[in-house]
């Protein structure tokens, strides 16, 4: 039968070892980088695994599940079938009774359908159509009641399979997101940014560049957080000039220069005024990039568009 099938290669499968059982513990702190980012293919190879299982158990249920909502569609019937059989039961028990036959009767009704023309023997004065009668209708509350068990081991199974394997995804997607975190670490350890030592005579410089290896955050204006204009701002206040936390706002309060005339200190401004740096000269510019990255120093067309030039 397609539901037993079904049922026992899902009760197979939700014996097999658990993919997540076979990792180990990740010993990162005494890796490098790239050790860490092995390990990290790794539990993205693991992780596809699982993914790939889960896909395939999906179609083994989706089988199951059809065939649960066949015995849902089924049931109505074999209720109102079963009713009926219980009530010629009733019937039969009733008029046994009138006959003497009662707990002769019980005796058999009662025990597993299944051994239930074994026990008919003990009604020798049964005809036949009685008897045939009697074994219909209690193999009709059997198929029920078996149609009912094979439902619920079809649902029980699904959910537990399927709440195996998302929490297998779950444990390695919360690895992976602890070896990132390490492997930023351990990068920043082994790439720390390098030293870059200002012999100039710009305090707004000197202020920029100590900041060098900070992160970037959006709206942050220190002291070791920094947006563009917030670090160009913070730079500037170093030396008693006040400007405004903002690329486009810091345009409009410095002189105009051309690129010729350059000098330390002076602001450059990127990308339809959103985004500013400062030249730190040599053709290059101190500045915080975006999210992904540090302030850094780059070249001066580090690849930004280029609006103008600024002297606070």
């Amino acid at each position: 039968m397609r539901t037993r099938r079904i049922t026992a290669a899902i009760a197979a499968a939700a014996l097999l070892p658990l993919t997540g059982a076979l990792f180990t513990t990740s010993s990162a702190n005494a890796q490098t980088s790239e050790e860490i980012q092995a390990e990290i293919d790794k539990r993205h190879d693991d992780l596809e695994k699982v993914i790939e299982d889960y896909n395939a158990k999906r179609e083994e249920l989706d089988d199951a599940n059809e065939l649960i909502e066949e015995i849902e569609a089924q049931l109505p019937a074999l209720e109102a079938e079963t009713a009926a059989a219980n009530e010629a039961l009733a019937e039969y028990a009733a008029s046994a009774y009138t006959n003497g036959e009662y707990a002769m009767v019980n005796s058999v009704l009662d025990g597993d359908p299944a051994d239930f023309a074994d026990r008919l023997m003990y009604l020798d004065n049964l005809t036949t159509a009685e008897t045939e009668a009697l074994q219909a209708n209690l193999a009709q509350i059997q198929e029920l009641e078996t149609r009912r068990t094979e439902l619920q081991t079809l649902k029980d199974s699904a959910d537990e399979i399927l709440g195996e394997i998302e929490k297998q995804q779950e444990e390695i997607e919360a690895e992976i997101d602890d070896l990132e975190e390490e492997y930023e670490d351990a990068y920043a350890e082994e790439h720390p940014p390098p030293e870059y030592n200002y012999e100039g005579s710009s305090g707004a410089v000197a202020f920029a560049i100590e900041q060098l290896g900070e992160p970037y955050v959006y709206g942050e204006a220190g002291p070791d957080e920094w947006d563009c204009s917030g670090l160009t701002q913070q730079a500037w206040a170093a030396v008693g000039v006040n400007l405004s936390h903002n690329a486009a706002m810091q345009w409009d309060e410095t002189a105009r220069i051309s690129r010729d005339e350059l000098q330390e200190g002076d602001l450059v401004f990127y990308n339809d005024l959103a985004h500013v740096g400062m030249y730190i000269g040599g053709g290059e510019i101190i500045h915080a990039p975006n999210s992904t990255t540090v302030v850094k120093i780059v070249d001066l067309d580090y690849g930004g568009s280029i609006v103008g030039y600024g002297r606070p």
